[in-house]
Order: C-alpha cells, then sequence, then structure tokens
C-alpha cells in the first residue's frame, strides 16, 4: 500500500522563497526610481558617506527638500538607508547631528546590481564640486563613528596630533595618519621620485576615497604633489604597449594598414550568434545574414562600404583609427583582431611624496615615541 509523504506540519519552503524574491524586487523597484536612485549616489559620492539633509538639498536643486525628505523615508522604510544620529553628549550648537547612510543590506543590494564599482569614481566627482562654506562645514561636521577612530588615534606623535588638530573633522583622519606614516618609513621623502595614487592605494588599504585622503595631506603640505619632469604628455600604442613619443604618424599609419589588412582578409566572412550553446557564442559563415568589419566601419563614417580604406587613409587618421577601433570593440557582432589598436594620449599621473615639513612631523613623532 502506497503512503502519502507528504504532511501537513511540513514548514512549505516555496511560500519563503517567494516572499524573499518579492522582498527582493521590491526593494529593485524602490532603488531604480530616479530620485531615489540619485540619492542613493549622493550617499556613495559623500566623503564620508554620511549626508545631512542639507547637503543632498545643496547637490539636488531641481528638487524641493521636502521631496528629498519623502524620498529618505521611503528608502528608510525599505531598509536600504538608516537616519544616524551623533549621541546627545556630542551634539555641537550650530553644527548638523543627523545623517543619512546605506544599512548593510542596501549595501549588498547594491553590490548585486554592480552599483558598489563606481564607488570611488563619485567620490572623485564630489572632490571637483564647488561647495559654499556652510556646506563646507556641514560636511566636515563629526559623524557617528568618528569616536572610535579617534580613539585609536591617541599618543604623543608629532604627525598625528598635527592632522588631529587640522584635519579633525574629517573621518579619514585614520586613512591619513598610514599614508603619511608608510611613506617616511619606506623613504619616499623630497629627494625622492615619489609614487602614484594608484601605487599608494596597492600598497595600503583605504577606508575612504584615496584622493581624497592625498588631497587632504597635501592641503596640509605633509605631502608633495608633483608631476614628474619630461613632457606634459606621452603617446602610448596599445598593441604594442609602449610609448611612442616622436613616431605618432608613423604608429598611426601602421596600425590604420594593418586594421585594414583584416578588414580584407574577413571581408567575407560574416559572424552571427549561433542558434545553440552558450550565450555569446558566435560562428563564422562565408555567407549569409549578419555584419562584416566593412560595414561596421562603413556605418561608422557614413561613407559606401568601398570607400572605407580611402577614408581611413585621408584626413585626420589618428582620429579615425580611434574610433574604427571603438566601433569593432562596441559591436556585438564582431571580434577584435589583436594585430591592430589604438593610438592615444596620456598626461602622466601625479606623483607623492613627503615633504620635508612632512619628514620632521614623523620624525619628532618617532623620536618622542622611541
Amino acid at each position: 500500500m502506497a503512503h502519502n509523504t507528504t504532511h501537513r506540519d511540513q514548514p512549505d519552503t516555496t511560500d519563503a522563497i517567494d516572499s524573499t524574491v518579492e522582498n527582493k524586487r521590491q526593494r529593485l523597484n524602490v532603488v531604480t526610481q530616479e530620485t531615489r536612485f540619485v540619492l542613493i549616489q549622493n550617499i556613495l559620492s559623500h566623503p564620508q558617506q554620511l549626508p545631512t539633509l542639507k547637503e543632498l538639498d545643496y547637490v539636488n536643486p531641481s528638487k524641493s527638500k521636502s521631496t528629498i525628505r519623502e524620498h529618505l523615508e521611503v528608502l528608510i522604510e525599505h531598509g536600504i538607508v538608516a537616519e544616524r544620529t551623533l549621541p546627545k553628549d556630542q551634539r555641537k550648537r550650530d553644527l548638523p547631528w543627523r545623517f543619512y547612510g546605506l544599512t548593510d543590506a542596501g549595501r549588498e543590494l547594491l553590490e548585486e546590481m554592480g552599483l558598489l564599482g563606481a564607488e570611488g569614481t563619485l567620490q572623485d566627482m564630489y572632490e571637483m564640486l564647488e561647495t559654499t562654506d556652510e556646506i563646507e562645514k556641514y560636511a566636515q561636521a563629526p559623524r557617528p563613528g568618528n569616536e572610535s577612530k579617534n580613539e585609536e588615534l591617541t599618543g604623543s606623535s608629532a604627525l598625528v596630533a598635527y592632522i588631529r588638530d587640522q584635519k579633525a573633522n574629517t573621518h579619514s583622519v585614520g586613512d591619513q595618519v598610514s599614508v603619511a606614516t608608510a611613506l617616511y618609513e619606506n623613504g619616499i621623502e623630497p629627494d625622492h621620485d615619489g609614487l602614484t595614487r594608484n601605487e599608494i592605494a596597492e600598497q595600503l588599504a583605504f577606508e575612504y576615497s584615496s584622493r581624497t585622503v592625498l588631497n587632504h595631506l597635501v592641503d596640509l603640505d605633509i605631502l608633495e604633489e608633483f608631476q614628474p619632469p619630461g613632457p606634459s604628455t606621452y603617446v602610448i600604442s596599445e598593441r604594442r604597449d609602449q610609448i611612442i613619443n616622436g613616431e605618432v604618424e608613423e604608429t598611426v599609419d601602421e596600425e590604420i594598414e594593418r586594421l585594414i589588412d583584416h578588414m580584407v582578409a574577413h571581408m567575407d566572412d560574416r559572424i552571427v550568434p549561433m542558434d545553440d550553446g552558450q550565450p555569446g557564442d558566435r560562428v563564422v559563415i562565408a555567407d549569409g545574414a549578419g555584419r562584416t568589419i566593412r560595414s561596421i566601419l562603413a556605418e561608422e563614417f557614413e561613407v559606401p562600404s568601398d570607400d572605407v580604406e580611402s577614408h581611413l587613409r585621408e584626413g585626420d587618421r589618428l582620429t579615425k583609427l580611434n574610433r574604427a577601433v571603438d566601433a569593432i570593440e562596441e559591436s556585438e557582432d564582431i571580434e577584435k583582431g589583436d594585430d591592430y589598436g589604438r593610438v592615444i594620449f596620456r598626461s602622466p599621473a601625479y606623483r607623492y611624496r613627503l615633504s620635508e615639513f612632512g619628514v620632521s612631523l614623523a620624525e619628532d613623532g618617532l623620536s618622542v615615541e622611541g
């Protein structure tokens, strides 16, 4: 006799899964609404990632303060943003004490959406924002969580004491001390060639934006920011992966001819998606539907297909080369060859090293601590 093994008192996991999926869908809808998405970007871009309502109002001039408050309340209701306040004994007259930041659940959701990768870029953009004295005062005001960071920085070090005194209201005091100390310990002093921001970031784990941290130290005259001697710009061949100053025209001509050779060699090939196989798989066929390199470039430059070669060889060949490579790479129908590439101009990255003043602070600190 067959027995029914389903029991009425057994929990139904399907309902729980459906509920979880529905909650996630609701949160996605909340986050992707235009105004709320902008507010989340504002929070991520803020130096402390804890802006006040006044700061959010300042960077959103087209929205009323009441509208911003209403959308913040929606984000709070769905657990994406939390309101954080300073303890009463830490509140100061004329300084804000109520702030808005992402919750752990909010950060997890943004990470799943692939939005946290732009965090550094957003903070870099904030650094270029022109602010009033009042907004700057609000941005530098103490935030919840500053207490533990400041407690870690006790001691008699002249370097720590000076940074704390001058930048007491910044969240990144710990990062500033770490950078200055690390540069001193590694001999990155006034006679050194210096390190780029990326090189420093590779050696240290920053809690806050590396650009913000370095800007603070430059502002304090603890670090020197400078460009290395040499040309103000340099030219790079992407294919060769090397600087080509002095041979730009020859390289551009060579890359164009390589591109044309590749296009002609595959003039009859058409790349189309496979009916079967993994997503993104393509197959090259000799004839039939699909697009060629020639057709992509003809469309990009708005010239007849037969004129693509002559068009690439005339006029501003550098611009045409880079546009052609961009168009090929952006197309979902064509895979770029490895035998040609862009020719691009770059400015040398700023470099950083301790100033004489920074060295003196570090040495005073070490002599006191010793």
